[in-house]
């Protein structure tokens, strides 16, 4: 009996499955490795070393005040550089960090926070922003509500 040989067609197209099943599975391995080795060479993010901390860049905002109407409050200052630079107003409930609640261009002294709870006591200070990493701050003052009573 004759042997069989498969036709030539066939076995090609075989070899072709073959060849690209293999290499679909070794990109898939150099993919993970990739990925593997990208995750153990990834260095946890850069703690900021004291030397490169912000730095006081000029003289603070002086004189903060506080006008409470209850509901709002009009934060006013004296600018120490004459109009020269912008100012950053941070504030929140009394006894909780403070965050940054807005940015007031050169030569402002003074920002109105509205919707405020009437009887939560809150804090506030100015920033003066010399540059990117130099500020001054001023003093912080806060509301005094006495018990959650509005103000007179």
């Amino acid at each position: 009996m004759p042997a069989v040989e498969p036709a030539p067609g066939r076995s090609r197209a075989a070899v072709v499955v073959a060849v690209v099943a293999v290499v679909v599975a070794l990109a898939a391995v150099v993919g993970v490795g990739l990925l593997l080795l990208d995750r153990r060479a990834a260095a946890p993010p850069p703690t900021v070393p004291e030397s490169s901390a912000p730095v006081q860049g000029g003289a603070p905002p002086e004189e903060l005040k506080l006008r409470d109407d209850t509901t709002t409050i009009t934060l006013t200052w004296a600018d120490p550089s004459d109009g020269l630079v912008p100012f950053m107003v941070a504030g929140g409930r009394a006894g909780q960090p403070l965050g940054v609640m807005a940015t007031v261009g050169p030569g402002q002294t003074s920002y109105t926070v509205n919707g405020l709870n009437s009887r939560v006591d809150y804090c506030f200070t100015v920033l003066a922003v010399y540059g990117t990493d130099q500020f001054a701050t001023s003093g912080q003052v806060c509301t005094s509500r006495e018990g959650g009573n509005p103000p007179n």
